[in-house]
């Protein structure tokens, strides 16, 4: 969910030529790249605190930073929720589900990449690679290739945001009104919402909206999943019980996991437990807000606990 978003900033279409021209250019690659660590489309300079996603810098905190260089240092292996305590607040004790957060803070700093931080019931963390050996220094991958999916992802931007000016282009010289949709141009981010009671969430749909988050209410499990194999969304926030099924919540979450689905998700419930929590953690679910805040802590950056 800490949902980060990127702008091209192009005015005409002279402007994207000479866009896509500098990306098509040969790049050289960063002198601190050698103290990096890489997974996928992760690039993180522990040295400087530096982390890029598919070629953006993304904004993390401390306990973040620390948590994300031991999940990128063990190579794959699982690492206790008590190491990982000690590496984000060296020196202090504090509450379980401030790892939690912070955990669900890294997987929304990563976009995409976030399922890579996985869950292993009843120990700890670990961070999964494509194949044996993925992790490791950015030293150990050719430059070109360490940089192609960089030029691959700006020339994609570069190119939409021609289209979109040729688009806007036409509509104006032909006179014709261009389709509006219904969700705002400028949302930070997008959450399901799985509730046979969606009116008992009115205050905190309309509080998300405030803050630019486009929300989405569906009543059963079976059309929050074709809603996900369709769309992209940032986050899913489900009740525990509906529609006569007590365990409604976890069911979903299992078949979104068993298909391959790893959008972060969030039991939003009033009677929590320690083994409701465990059972989510079990089954890949992200945490359990009981309050609003709570709620906001998890979807919203800089709204959790430090």
């Amino acid at each position: 969910m800490a949902l980060v978003s990127a702008s091209l900033s192009v005015t005409s279409l002279s402007d994207c030529v000479t866009r896509i021209r500098h990306y098509e250019k040969p790049m050289e690659a960063d002198a601190n790249e050698s103290h990096s660590e890489r997974v996928g489309q992760v690039l993180f300079d522990e040295r400087n605190g530096r982390l890029i996603v598919g070629g953006q810098d993304v904004e993390i905190d401390r306990s973040s930073r620390a948590i994300l260089a031991m999940l990128l240092a063990s190579g794959g292996t699982v690492i206790d929720k008590t190491d990982l305590l000690q590496a984000g607040w060296p020196g202090r004790k504090v509450h379980e589900n401030s790892l939690t957060k912070a955990i669900a803070r890294l997987r929304r700093a990563l976009g995409d990449e976030g399922w890579r931080i996985e869950a292993v019931y009843g120990h700890g963390y670990r961070l999964v690679t494509d194949a044996a050996g993925e992790t490791g220094t950015s030293s150990n991958w050719p430059a070109p290739w360490r940089r192609r999916g960089f030029i691959i992802a700006s020339v994609a931007m570069a190119t939409a945001a021609c289209a979109a000016i040729a688009s806007h282009i036409y509509w104006a010289e032909s006179g014709e009104r261009p389709l509006k949709i219904a969700e705002a141009s400028d949302v930070m981010g997008r959450i399901l919402w799985v509730d046979d009671h969606p009116e008992n969430n009115i205050a905190e749909k309309r509080f998300l909206e405030e803050q630019r988050m486009a929300v989405y209410n569906v009543t059963s499990s079976e059309d929050a999943l074709k809603l996900l194999a369709m769309y992209h969304y940032d986050a899913v926030v489900s009740d525990m019980g509906r529609n006569g099924n007590p365990l409604a919540g976890l069911d979903l979450v299992k078949a979104m996991r068993a298909r391959g689905d790893h959008t972060p998700f969030y039991l939003y419930t009033i009677l929590p437990s320690r083994a409701q929590r465990d059972l989510l953690d079990q089954h890949g679910g992200q945490g359990v807000a009981v309050t609003s805040k709570g709620l906001y802590g998890f979807l919203l950056p800089g709204r959790g606990e430090r």
